[in-house]
């Protein structure tokens, strides 16, 4: 579903800078589907095919969509999905019906699962920059990013000056990039973009980013090369929200950014704040970052993804030292490994969403028992 793809419906397999995040966003799409088809006693390869049929049909539609291209790997992990949806469905349900021993065991194994996901996550939001020669870049013409009209002035990283071109003292730069040093540049505003357009890069000799200023409409947004991007999946970016929402073409522009173990800091002419950075419920944002988003949504899938991987753990729980345990890993892993991992503490949203996730799971525990064996039936 990725616009940039390869048009080629047959060839194109994997397309794309963030191809690793658009088959899996594929592959939770069509999971539901697979999981309530179970639910119904509608398993097996038939069912999976109707799904892969539907799939197909999405997809040769685009053909006619100005602005999207059918793409073979959809299809494929839609349709994986969608037998992945079957699959936990079963194993969800008999489990259920398993002793309370291992059910317990289950809910252990799934808070073990849960913290890996929220220590990866601070892994792939971690910064990654390359082992080559940097450049220096004043409001560039790249692709896929409207073109700022800036023109930049100075520009200092801690005690180094830097140049438009080549950087010939790229070690130390890397090092200063990955110690959050003081970034401190100065340049006249250009018109107000639609889109997020650069003003100040750094990039290797391959032209590869490796951080990133520029506006956003009214928002001033600070991007750095991670893991994330490595590995194809989304790059989320950090925002001083209605930043220049004053600022007009022409207007002396004093930008500042610095990163700490308490959040990174960004500022414009003096204002801004300290507190930017990612928490473990921005996982979501590795798979499908939409820029526009308001704060207060982007929050709320925050809590939402931290709460889905408590539903397991709470379908799973008994009342034995195994929950007890995976109660304990969890708590630990919410409150202790952000900050052991570069990631701003949990806020109270996503600790409250981690509660509703496993009081959901509770709730299905208690709905499957009641529900009828039509998937043995059907199976």
């Amino acid at each position: 579903m990725d616009a940039g793809s390869d048009p080629d419906f047959v060839a194109c397999f994997l397309c794309g800078s963030r191809n690793s995040a658009d088959a899996l966003v594929n592959v939770i799409l069509f999971a539901p589907l697979g999981l309530a088809l179970a639910l119904m006693g509608r398993t097996g390869i038939r069912w999976i095919g109707y799904a892969a049929a539907l799939s197909a049909t999405i997809e040769f539609a685009q053909l006619v969509i100005p602005g999207r291209d059918p793409s073979l790997s959809d299809v494929c992990f839609n349709t994986l999905g969608t037998a992945i949806g079957q699959l936990v469905a079963r194993v969800g349900l008999r489990s259920l019906a398993s002793t309370e021993r291992t059910a317990a065991r289950l809910s252990f194994v799934a808070s073990v699962a849960a913290v890996l996901v929220f220590g990866l996550t601070a892994r792939l939001l971690a910064p990654m920059l390359p082992n080559s020669a940097y450049q220096v870049w004043w409001a560039p013409k790249l692709h896929q990013l409207e073109w700022y009209h800036a023109r930049g002035l100075h520009v200092r990283l801690g005690s180094m000056t830097l140049r438009a071109g080549d950087i010939p003292q790229t070690p130390e730069v890397r090092r200063l990039l990955r110690t959050g040093a003081p970034l401190h540049l100065e340049a006249i505003a250009g018109p107000r973009v639609r889109s997020l357009g650069p003003l100040f890069v750094i990039a290797d000799e391959r032209e590869r980013e490796v951080l990133l200023i520029g506006p956003d409409r009214d928002d001033l947004v600070l991007r750095y090369r991670t893991l994330a991007v490595e590995w194809g999946l989304d790059q989320p970016d950090l925002r001083l929200r209605r930043a220049l929402s004053r600022s007009t073409r022409g207007d002396t522009l004093v930008i500042e950014a610095s990163r700490s173990a308490n959040g990174t800091c960004l500022m414009l002419n003096g204002a801004g704040t300290c507190r930017l950075g990612y928490t473990i419920g921005n996982g979501w944002a590795l798979l499908l970052f939409p820029e526009h988003f308001p704060t207060w949504l982007q929050q709320l899938l925050g809590a939402t993804w931290v709460g889905a991987f408590l539903i397991p753990i709470g379908l799973w729980s008994r009342k034995r030292p195994e929950t007890l345990l995976a109660a304990g890993i969890l708590v630990a892993g919410l409150l202790l490994l952000p900050g052991r991992n570069g990631l701003l503490p949990t806020p109270p949203l996503q600790l409250l969403g981690a509660g509703v996730g496993w009081l959901f799971g509770a709730g299905l525990q208690a709905a499957f028992r009641k529900a009828p064996s039509r998937m043995e039936r059907h199976g």
